[in-house]
């Protein structure tokens, strides 16, 4: 155990000094007329970057993450996603990103550097820690938040996030028709849609998935409020699950009613997307999309 507890400072203490080395590294760099010219023609920081991670981050991760594929994937690719991730920032902005979120980052793209999602959200948040234009957006917390975002929830997360106002949300129920009381027959119940657009799911764990996000303080859910548009509830009287619900269990006695809720990001919420990337993945996709060419 005592063996266990030296490792992990040896590794802390090598990931502080080596992190707090990227602010030097960068430094020469600018002052490099390499880099100087990279910047100039080709509005890209990648000599900079380059270095930076050739001298600094890839050792640290090499050395510290014991797993083979998670070294192969820092010796073959990490430095190449990270230059694709920071090309757009300036050589002059270019900073040292925190040790509490650099150090961190590295360890989580270790675990999930073959997960495109989760790794996309680490690299973006270290772009965004390494540019002085916005690195007051990347919070140290933002880490700790991914490693508890399961790669399933992220299609499903993401357009809540990037959503600018609040959507609605509805709790099934079965209600007595004397007014004596109700079941929740299913809570969380919403119009789900993707970056591929609208569809009719029912996604398994759904109401885990937002409840996880609730506690981890990225979106909130209301139903003492409503969206008030004319037609924000009408999906649920069209919804398969809903017209068989009601086909069972409507009678004399009881019936299939909904309360109305509204669900959206919280501030918190709109910065740790804004951070890890999910506006600029949910552009792409958008571009990406079929329908995007036609009229």
């Amino acid at each position: 155990m005592a063996d266990s507890d030296s490792d992990s400072g040896s590794a802390l203490d090598g990931a502080k000094n080596a992190i707090g080395a990227i602010g030097q590294l960068i430094e020469i760099a600018k002052d490099d007329p390499q880099a100087k010219e990279a910047a100039s023609n080709f509005g890209k920081t990648a000599v900079t970057v380059t270095r930076a991670v050739n001298n600094v981050l890839l050792p640290l991760a090499a050395l510290n993450f014991g797993i083979e594929k998670a070294k192969r994937y820092f010796e073959n690719r990490f430095a190449k996603d990270l230059e694709e991730k920071t090309a757009d920032i300036p050589a002059e902005e270019l900073v040292e990103p925190k040790a509490s979120i650099a150090g961190p980052a590295l360890q989580g793209l270790a675990f999930t550097h073959e997960e495109p999602d989760l790794k996309a959200m680490y690299l973006s948040l270290l772009s965004t820690a390494m540019d002085k234009r916005k690195n007051g957006t990347a919070h140290p917390a933002f880490v700790e938040l991914i490693k508890q975002i399961d790669p399933d929830e992220v299609s499903w997360l993401r357009p809540l996030l990037t959503a600018p106002g609040r959507q609605s949300i509805v709790e099934i129920r079965l209600r007595n028709n004397d007014g004596s009381g109700y079941l929740s027959f299913r809570s969380h119940y919403m119009d789900l849609y993707t970056d591929s657009g609208r569809k009719e799911v029912d996604v398994q764990n759904f109401t885990a998935m937002l409840e996880n996000w609730v506690r981890l303080g990225l979106v909130d859910v209301d139903y003492t409020q409503f969206v008030t548009a004319p037609e924000a509830y009408s999906w649920v009287d069209k919804r398969e699950y809903v017209r068989q619900l009601r086909k069972f269990h409507d009678n004399d006695t009881q019936a299939i009613v909904f309360q109305r809720g509204v669900v959206g990001r919280t501030s918190f919420g709109a910065q740790f997307a804004s951070a890890v990337g999910m506006y600029a993945a949910l552009a792409e996709a958008a571009v990406n999309s079929p329908e995007a060419g036609e009229d």
